[in-house]
């Protein structure tokens, strides 16, 4: 065992002498965690990864708080290896939870777009999901879009309308088409103007507005 090792384990002993939640609990963890930052010895992905550079601090940073606050005394037992490796096993597996995560909130952000791009969209979108967890997330996120256009609250949608025909405006268009499924024939006979002129203003005018607010909530998907 080098010196590094072997003061590592001296540390997570002196952490463990104490109650949890003490002072000098916290001082003897604040004291390994100083230390093991300062090794130059934890895991980091090989080279070539820089896109996932903040997923990698993302995960580090989970991973020393689990440290902090609960894994340590609990889940790390010395004699079955050095706190080093423990520690580094635990940082690759969270590395690659955040990994999964992000390309699950990827995934999301692809079903939410289709609901702007899919002309044919059903309103049973969420039967489709596979996962039970996936559908929870995404039925929040498309009752909160629901809500939005409904609601419609700064009239950013309804403001948005046709040349001299304030009746077709882009709320109503998206309630009716992405909420309700109707055909843009339907609803262009119900505001009294030619479906083409509908069709070019959604997609240069309302679609842009739908996908800011997609942007601007992305802590609906999980981020």
């Amino acid at each position: 065992m080098d010196d590094l090792n072997l003061h590592l384990q001296i540390l997570v002993m002196e952490a463990c002498k104490y109650p949890k939640n003490t002072p000098q609990h916290r001082k003897a963890i604040n004291h390994l965690l100083r230390s093991l930052l300062k090794s130059g010895r934890i895991w980091r992905p090989a080279a070539g990864n820089d896109n996932n550079k903040d997923i990698y601090e993302e995960a580090l940073q989970k991973t020393l708080v689990d440290l902090s606050s609960k894994t340590l005394c609990e889940k790390y037992n010395p004699e079955q290896g050095l706190f080093l490796h423990w520690f580094n096993r635990c940082l690759i597996n969270k590395y690659r939870d955040e990994i999964r995560n992000a390309r699950k909130v990827k995934r999301y952000q692809k079903r939410i777009q289709s609901v702007l791009e899919n002309d044919e969209m059903s309103i049973d979108l969420i039967d489709n999901l596979v996962s039970p967890i996936d559908a929870t997330l995404l039925t929040q996120i498309w009752e909160s879009f629901k809500q939005w256009i409904i609601e419609d609250p700064d009239n950013f949608l309804k403001d948005c309308h046709i040349r001299d025909n304030p009746k077709a405006n882009c709320q109503l268009f998206a309630e009716l088409n992405r909420i309700q499924g109707k055909k843009w024939q339907e609803i262009a006979d119900e505001v009294g103007s030619p479906q083409g002129s509908l069709r070019s203003h959604w997609n240069r005018k309302c679609e842009p507005l739908l996908q800011k607010w997609l942007e601007e909530n992305q802590k609906l998907l999980g981020e």
